[in-house]
């Protein structure tokens, strides 16, 4: 995970946000302990623009459906993520 991110990367989305490489992994890491039989997969082929990538993105049972989807837009800064900004397209009433 460090090597995909900036020291000081930032994430946010409309239900969490974090600074630097140990809020963000604990980001992932809730992640991971609240849907532990779910994984992330790309849905589609990921756009850029010079360091600028939009992507979308789906979260559930591998091989499956996901019933949690959304789209996120990055800044790369030498290759790294710098800024993520997600946003939640689908979410169940229950997540």
């Amino acid at each position: 995970m460090v090597d995909l991110w900036a020291e000081d990367g930032t994430y946010i989305d409309p239900l969490m946000q974090g600074s630097g490489h140990n809020q963000i992994d604990g980001l992932i890491s809730a992640v991971q302990q609240r849907f532990p039989a779910f994984r992330f997969a790309l849905i589609g082929q990921p756009d850029s623009y010079g360091s600028n990538v939009r992507f979308s993105w789906q979260l559930g049972p591998e091989g499956a459906d996901g019933p949690i989807k959304g789209t996120d837009f990055a800044t790369l800064d030498n290759g790294r993520l710098k800024e993520v900004v997600g946003f939640l397209g689908q979410i169940p009433a229950a997540a």
